[in-house]
């Protein structure tokens, strides 16, 4: 289909965004927020249904389970696109994802439903990892619905690195989940924001699209650390955590406790035991593409969290 021939109307088309408060939505909103003038925003917790009623007070803000089956439909109902972000590690993740798909179909029938933009994972065929086999098969069922879709397929996110911390501390250890000599690609959130609002405002010519998105990399940890301890002044430490203390602070980090079901455990587990051997490796040709620019270097998103940080100690 023409790209130039967009059917966007800014001002009629419902746009939902599930995992609204999360770590992509919070990159996406600010692009999209003053031109869609009717977003429905869905979250799991009151603490960020609050959150995002205050943030974007013109948005209808759903609290609820994407785990339940019949939400999807409540949730899709008149909407003409949704940006769909599932919760990471979730339990039955693919079930998560086969459920909206569903709904938005019935949704699309109806003739209000244009656009399904499924936030993947990248190289989701590297199935021995859980949460990357379990996106796959949400990609494949988006692919053979017959519906009109974007899928986008972020690396590892740079913000995962403790930069504050590192800041704080008059001698500062970092402690790596994984082997700090094994490389990965990174993306940062606001290239991700970036090109998530492009795909959602142009609509048709980004349709039956799947976009591998890196901003920067091959990096290793050690390398990394080296770069911030120039930026701060100090010498990084760098050790690595044993296998168990890594699954610990993986699931402590995501739920705030230890006591999660078995699945959840095998997902963490598994992408510990993977990233440990293998990475994750992209290119930035794609990002660069799509933003129309060069995508954020680690070294620019370092420089421009250090400044962030020091703003707020001064405010």
């Amino acid at each position: 289909m023409d790209g130039s021939m967009c059917s966007v109307d800014h001002a009629k088309d419902l746009l939902v965004i599930t995992c609204a408060s999360g770590k992509q939505a919070t990159a996406l909103l600010p692009n999209l927020a003053k031109q869609w003038q009717r977003l429905r925003l869905v979250c799991h917790s009151p603490a960020s249904e609050e959150r995002l009623k205050k943030g974007y007070p013109q948005a209808e803000v759903i609290c609820t389970d994407l785990g339940l089956p019949k939400e999807p439909e409540r949730i899709l109902k008149d909407a003409t696109a949704i940006y769909h972000v599932e919760p990471p590690f979730a339990h039955r993740q693919a079930v998560m994802g086969f459920n909206m798909i569903d709904a938005a179909k019935k949704v699309a029938k109806d003739g209000t439903f244009k656009h399904f933009v499924y936030a993947s994972v990248l190289n989701p065929q590297l199935r021995k990892m859980i949460h990357h086999d379990q996106r796959l098969q949400v990609e494949e069922y988006l692919m053979e619905s017959e519906l009109n879709y974007t899928i986008l397929q972020p690396t590892h996110f740079m913000f995962l690195f403790p930069v504050a911390p590192m800041l704080a501390q008059e001698h500062p250890i970092y402690m790596a989940n994984w082997n700090p000599y094994i490389q990965f690609s990174f993306l940062a959130l606001c290239d991700l924001g970036e090109v998530g609002a492009k795909v959602l405002n142009e609509r048709e010519k980004h349709y039956a699209a799947q976009y591998p998105l890196c901003s920067d990399g091959p990096l290793n940890y050690h390398q990394i650390c080296d770069m911030v301890s120039q930026e701060i002044g100090k010498q990084i430490e760098l050790r690595q955590k044993t296998f168990e203390e890594s699954v610990q602070g993986f699931l402590m980090r995501l739920y705030g406790s230890l006591d999660v079901d078995a699945e959840t455990i095998d997902a963490v587990e598994r992408i510990l035991l993977y990233y440990n051997r293998h990475g994750l490796i992209a290119s930035s040709n794609v990002c660069e593409w799509l933003l129309g620019r060069k995508p954020t270097t680690w070294l620019d998103w370092m420089r421009a969290e250090i400044k962030q940080i020091k703003q707020r100690q001064h405010q």
